[in-house]
């Protein structure tokens, strides 16, 4: 058996019923790439592990099954990248699904062998491929033109182990996005690929929600934090980008916690106090990269928070 072109990563906890539609959805779109399926258990009480094990040699697709434990999801990542074979690597997430996208990404990194291969949804933007500098394209993340998912994505691996990237383990919230960002400002190429990125709602996990959040959503702006170093480390000359970290990333980041605070249940002046106790409150400043309608919200939740609605999640 030779080396995968394509490590598919997939981290799992109590799947043993949606496992095998999830595979055969993400094999089906693949065509004849070479690909490998690490698939990272995370401490399942149901039968996933074996239903794992039996589908791997069902499907006749190599692979391993990892057993990482309880712990973050960012931890089994970690775990299944440092045992990544393939040139390149891309992850799969039960509850966010996309179809269709997996051959054209790879035909793409094959003519190219670009850093990173994205597509982002709506309408096709041409029919070549466009080379992008990584910090061009973080730039776009940052003023959402550019809506990338790390669900829908291809990193080829030796840029990320050149480049030393991978997940904050401790971080439940805000891990992907910090990756992604940081994958972005190292770059040296990226390629957007013209496909259309489309839901496979078909095979995607339903289910209700999870636990609480409550003060741990803060790790979302500690993640923001932690980008904001690694660019002003890397590219100190990138004002621009640093201007859009501080003065729209956080606050955005900031307001996120707020709304899921305020969605949960829990009171407007206890919001306030865990805020400031956790030192977030210091991020809520407008400046000339925030966008008009996050200063209201903002000045809203400065000056009248009782007046102040969580944005749907």
């Amino acid at each position: 058996m030779g080396t995968p072109y394509l490590s598919v990563i997939f981290p799992v906890k109590n799947l043993f019923q949606e496992i095998g539609g999830v595979l055969r959805s993400v094999i089906g779109q693949a065509g004849d790439v070479p690909m490998e399926f690490l698939i990272v258990d995370m401490g399942s009480q149901d039968k996933t592990v074996w239903e794992s094990f039996r589908l791997l040699k069902e499907l006749s697709v190599p692979g391993s099954v990892i057993q990482s434990g309880e712990g973050t999801v960012a931890r089994a990542l970690n775990a299944a990248m440092a045992k990544a074979s393939g040139q390149y690597v891309t992850f799969i997430f039960a509850r966010r699904l996309y179809q269709d996208f997996l051959l054209p990404y790879c035909d793409a990194a094959q003519k190219t062998g670009a850093d990173i291969i994205f597509g982002t949804a709506g309408v096709p933007f041409g029919e070549e491929w466009e080379p992008l500098p990584g910090l061009s394209c973080l730039a776009g993340i940052l003023e959402e033109r550019l809506l990338v998912d790390i669900s829908a994505i291809l990193l080829r691996r030796d840029f990320l182990e050149r480049a030393r990237l991978y997940f904050s383990e401790g971080c439940e919230y805000g891990y992907s996005v910090e990756f992604l960002l940081k994958c972005f400002c190292a770059a040296e190429s990226a390629i957007r690929s013209p496909v259309v990125l489309k839901r496979n709602t078909a095979y995607e996990l339903h289910r209700g929600s999870q636990k609480p959040a409550g003060a741990s959503c803060f790790q979302r702006v500690m993640a923001c934090e932690r980008v904001l170093d690694f660019v002003e480390n890397r590219h100190p000359e990138e004002r621009r980008i640093l201007a859009l970290l501080q003065e729209r990333c956080l606050p955005q980041a900031v307001l996120w916690c707020v709304d899921l605070l305020l969605r949960e249940g829990t009171r407007y002046q206890a919001v306030q106090d865990m805020l400031k106790a956790s030192g977030c409150k210091k991020y809520l400043k407008a400046g000339r990269a925030t966008p008009w309608e996050m200063k209201k919200r903002i000045r809203l939740w400065q000056t009248m928070p009782w007046l102040y609605r969580p944005q749907k999640a």
